[in-house]
């Protein structure tokens, strides 16, 4: 047993064991809408399709065909899109672990994997398995490719080998959001920095890597005709940011993000808060720069998309865990004397810093453990339903609960595999019900905002008259103008959609509402 906790890889798999055993229970989670988007979008691939041609969103292709994979492999259901989240996540919690491992020492590593895990897995439902969130794998991965690159031999095999990794890994991030393009300048600045000129072979091999991931993938696209969609998509976005620009809407929406992400991070901003004024105190190993350009570049990827939303802040939260790690390590050195000790009072200060490590690395995991299997346990146990366990799921006006509540309704009546027609942000429902949408725009705010084409109405009317799906969804109270330009809920916009509401008018009737959801019926 002794030999198998000394082993190298001992500490990582089991600070990875005890993160994804703690997240089990998202398993259960259900999904928010940006989730029910990807999902129908995936399905969509699976079935012979393509992203925004088939099924429309907003999003770079990449995390499209990762829910088509995990659809593929685990099944149509809310469980495999977030299984995607328990296969890929310890990849970058390894990245973490190597690289704090580096910059301090093993526990400072296995710390950082734990607070990553920690605040990642515990974050609220609607901002898991997203497109800003799996991002995390390959930025992780290339930032660790990138030092090990910047602390090998200049020119020399490995610095070439771990420079072209980086850049194979940089092209696929960028395909995630082309704002990463501020994590993939710092890794460079980095580089140059650390080599006091520009390394041209290791700049070359960083090059060629990005061009194979990145042009490849351009030129999949670009055979597949989904560019020009692409193109609308990048525009409608800069639109769609170009909201957040005005002042008084800057300062809100930050406002409302730090405060959000400080009521998840707290122990972790405060931590990292005193990671240079703790850094002064004692050794410092090279390579930290490398975390702070990280750092910055996360700040810079959340201000020129202007929201705060919650997941904009993702990009930070690796170097934040570094930090935080770091911090504690020095902070646990500090109180209990270590490197000022005698020779018979060194034991102590030893089991003592063990002692605060796993009393904090218990806490840590308590915190996880309280956010995914205390709501669990009810259900898993038979003493509440799901629709319960699902009134657990709140963001705004999105309730899971009625989303279940109008699946398991529309399911006595509706069979797997027929179309449905919903007007809001709502697309989960289609998802978890196995329906397809009736059109490719399976949310409004494409029909709806002012800078996507005025012909996609026509194009949505036209196709609705020929498919006529069994059942139509109009949600109410879903007012969400930094996506509609409009202060209007759903319900509201139908009204301003005269062809649409013609043909809702001459074709159905309704039949009933659950929460926020008007249920409209196909007339026999």
């Amino acid at each position: 047993m002794r030999r198998l906790t000394t082993t190298p890889w001992f500490l990582p798999a089991l600070v990875i064991a005890a993160i994804l055993l703690a997240a089990a229970p998202l398993l259960l989670y259900p999904l928010g809408r940006d989730q029910g988007m990807y999902a129908n979008i995936g399905q969509s691939i699976v079935d012979g399709g393509m992203p925004y041609v088939s099924m429309w969103d907003i999003k770079p292709p990449p995390i499209y065909y990762l829910y088509a994979a995990a659809i593929a492999l685990f099944g149509h259901s809310t469980s495999a899109v977030h299984a995607l989240d328990l296969v890929l996540i310890p990849l970058a919690l390894l990245a973490v672990y190597s690289l704090g491992s580096k910059l301090a020492n093993a526990r400072t590593g296995a710390l950082a994997a734990l607070l990553l895990g920690v605040f990642y897995f515990s974050d609220s439902f609607e901002n898991l398995t997203q497109s800003d969130s799996l991002a995390l794998v390959p930025a992780n991965l290339a930032a660790w490719c990138a030092y090990k690159a910047a602390t090998m031999p200049r020119a020399s095999r490995d610095a070439i080998l771990y420079s072209l990794l980086t850049g194979l890994l940089c092209g696929v991030l960028l395909w995630f959001k082309q704002y990463y393009l501020f994590f993939v300048l710092a890794l460079v600045v980095n580089q140059v920095w650390e080599r006091h000129a520009l390394p041209v072979k290791e700049a070359v091999a960083f090059t060629v890597g990005g061009l194979v991931t990145g042009g490849l993938l351009l030129l999949y696209f670009g055979i597949s005709g989904i560019l020009d969609e692409m193109l609308i998509v990048a525009q409608g976005t800069a639109a769609y940011n170009a909201q957040g620009y005005a002042l008084d809407e800057f300062l809100f929406g930050m406002g409302n993000g730090f405060m959000s992400r400080f009521n998840h991070w707290g122990v972790l901003i405060i931590l990292a808060m005193l990671w240079l004024p703790l850094r002064s105190l004692g050794p410092r190993k090279r390579g930290w720069r490398l975390i702070v350009l990280w750092w910055l570049a996360g700040l810079a990827f959340l201000l020129i998309q202007a929201k705060g939303f919650d997941t904009h802040w993702l990009l930070m939260l690796p170097p934040l865990a570094l930090f935080a790690a770091e911090a504690f390590d020095r902070l646990v050195s500090l109180v209990t004397g270590i490197g000022r000790t005698t020779d018979g009072e060194t034991r102590r200060s030893v089991l003592l810093q063990k002692g605060a490590f796993a009393l904090f690395s218990l806490f840590l995991l308590g915190i996880l453990i309280w956010n995914t299997w205390v709501p669990a346990l009810p259900w898993l146990t038979g003493q509440e339903t799901q629709v319960d366990y699902y009134e657990n799921f709140v963001a705004g006006d999105l309730r899971a609960a009625d989303s279940l509540e109008v699946v398991q309704y529309l399911q006595q009546y509706h069979s797997p595999g027929d179309s449905i027609f919903i007007y809001g942000f709502r697309p989960e429902v289609a998802f978890m019900g196995q329906w397809r949408p009736a059109t490719r725009f399976q949310a409004q705010f494409p029909l709806v905002a002012p800078w996507y084409p005025p012909s996609w109405r026509e194009e949505n009317v036209s196709i609705l008259w020929g498919a006529m799906p069994p059942y139509v969804l109009i949600l109410q109270n879903d007012y969400m103008p930094w996506v509609t330009n409009y202060d209007l809920d759903s319900h509201q916009l139908l009204q301003e959609d005269i062809e649409l509401n013609n043909w809702l008018m001459a074709n159905y009737e309704r039949e009933t509402m659950i929460g926020n959801f008007f249920i409209w019926r196909r007339r026999t």
